[in-house]
């Protein structure tokens, strides 16, 4: 369980790099809409793990008449940064519910939204995916390695003319 709201939402006003006032409201967003597509033993799993505040509107739930996505939008966000700031909320509620919680929503959202709650690929060593943590985290996608180097294409070019 989360200790607090504050925490919840700094995390992802942090994750997000909004303020925390924005990331409280996207998390309410977020979690109402969820809430409102749960059955009733999905919403008590989930309000169960989340601060008493944050529990309610999940219990509360609202239906999914209007996209999460606008309600953020109605509060001056480009649609991308709203995307952005759902996809935040829910990488956050991924880390801190349960995995039995986390399949509830995942079970019980639209699919859109059920497939933003997803955990960081990792390694059998327990790293996350090409991450910076890797020995060469650029491996796969090395532009100095790849085939058919620029140098080797024939192509037109403004200075030179064919080559």
């Amino acid at each position: 369980m989360i200790a607090t709201i504050d925490d919840l939402c700094s995390h992802v006003a942090a994750r997000a790099g909004v303020s925390r006032v924005l990331a409280e409201q996207a998390t309410d967003a977020v979690l109402a809409g969820m809430g409102g597509t749960l059955t009733p033993a999905g919403r008590e799993l989930v309000a169960d793990e989340l601060p008493a505040g944050l529990g309610a509107v999940v219990l509360a739930g609202s239906a999914l008449t209007t996209p999460i996505e606008d309600h953020l939008l109605a509060q001056g966000l480009p649609r991308g940064r709203a995307r952005a700031l759902i996809a935040s909320v829910c990488r956050v509620l991924v880390e801190a519910l349960s995995g039995e919680a986390v399949d509830a929503l995942r079970v019980g959202v639209p699919a859109a939204l059920a497939a933003l709650l997803v955990a960081p690929a990792e390694t059998p060593s327990g790293r996350q995916h090409d991450s910076i943590a890797d020995d060469n985290p650029h491996a796969p996608t090395r532009l100095s390695s790849a085939g058919g180097a620029i140098s080797g294409r024939r192509h037109d070019t403004l200075s030179g003319g064919r080559s």
